[in-house]
């Protein structure tokens, strides 16, 4: 969230505690092991009082090659008595994270959604980032509203994310690739933050 983290009268704040890392345990189910050895994970956190009113979010470190993870989303923002429309990226790749977000220069080029798809396009000095997530059955979440769980959200974690990262100094392509296994919310009024 960089400075906007600092302000005290944010409705929800964003963290992100790792990007990719590795995984190990299990999960008994039905009298059935699921092992989770060796897997790759994803760790952040949300506060504050609610969700934004509308907004994506999406999530995916599950490319051809380990190592690779993706986050992005765009919301709408409530700012002293009206709203901007905000967004955060982010690519780890070979060790680096490349940011994409409304406090650093970057700019939100396409945002839009329809029933079947989301298609966001950022572009900061260096990069052009150009995500296409592909929308599947989803699963109802609680999620807050003024403080209390009484929200639902729907998610879905077995999205396919396209990602496309170019270098514009380079004029190639440092990314192609497509991620499976994805987070992906699409919630509220989308109207409010698709152009």
């Amino acid at each position: 969230m960089g400075p906007y983290s600092f302000v005290p009268f944010m409705e929800c704040y964003h963290g992100i505690l790792s990007m990719d890392h590795r995984i190990e345990g299990q999960l008994k189910l039905n009298d059935e092991i699921v092992d989770f050895t060796d897997g790759r994970g994803y760790m952040e956190k949300d506060w504050g009082q609610s969700f934004p009113s509308a907004y994506f979010w999406m999530q995916t470190n599950h490319f051809s090659q380990p190592g690779i993870s993706i986050k992005a989303s765009v919301a709408k923002i409530p700012w002293m008595g009206g709203s901007f429309v905000g967004f955060i990226a982010g690519v780890w790749l070979n060790d680096c994270l490349i940011q994409f977000t409304t406090y650093n220069g970057s700019k939100l080029l396409q945002s839009y959604a329809d029933h079947y798809e989301v298609k966001l396009v950022m572009e900061n000095r260096k990069f052009r980032l150009e995500i296409l997530a592909h929308r599947e059955t989803t699963t109802q979440l609680a999620s807050p509203i003024l403080g209390l769980m009484d929200g639902r959200i729907e998610e879905s974690m077995t999205s396919l994310i396209d990602v496309q990262l170019y270098d514009k100094e380079s004029h190639t392509y440092l990314l192609h690739d497509v991620g499976r296994n994805a987070g992906l919310e699409v919630a509220g009024n989308i109207g409010e933050i698709t152009f």
